[in-house]
């Protein structure tokens, strides 16, 4: 499809290390990408505990350890927020990336839309079905439900 040339916008794609992701960004490029754009990556984390009565109730040495692979987890992400901020530039883009630690993903990813006054939302989907986002959740499903921004969501690959 080519770059657009248009005005700018604000991109955002929330990332994590599946294929899904990496489609969407993919997509991105081949249909939407635009010369003036700023792209916001993300990366939510989720904690290992989110009750502080669970994590008071642990000893030292295990909340060292919690912190410890919540600190591993970050920089995970970062390495991973990296490669893309590395191919973006590589295409020219604007750029920056965000690591959130929160407990419910999808409504840290709405806020953060709304925060940074993104005009579209690109996400990958897992194609859950149906009974998949009733039982497991979904959150490009509660992206979808509550936010007001555009909304891609780019399907997983037809098998």
């Amino acid at each position: 499809m080519g770059v657009n040339t248009e005005d700018k916008k604000v991109v955002f794609l929330p990332v994590d290390a599946s294929d899904h992701s990496a489609r969407a960004f993919q997509w991105y490029l081949d249909n939407l990408r635009g010369e003036n754009d700023e792209l916001h990556f993300s990366f939510v984390i989720k904690p290992i505990f989110t009750t502080p009565t669970v994590e008071l109730a642990m000893a030292s040495s295990p909340i060292t350890d919690i912190m410890q692979s919540t600190q591993e987890n970050i920089e995970n992400a970062k390495k991973l927020l990296q490669k893309y901020l590395i191919k973006a530039r590589r295409f020219g883009i604007s750029c920056q990336a965000f690591v959130h630690v929160h407990a419910k993903p999808g409504p840290t990813l709405v806020k953060f839309a709304e925060e940074q006054k993104v005009d579209i939302i690109i996400m990958g989907s897992r194609g859950l079905g149906l009974i998949g986002r009733t039982l497991l959740g979904s959150v490009t499903n509660y992206v979808m439900l509550h936010t007001k921004t555009p909304l891609v969501v780019i399907p997983p690959p037809v098998k």
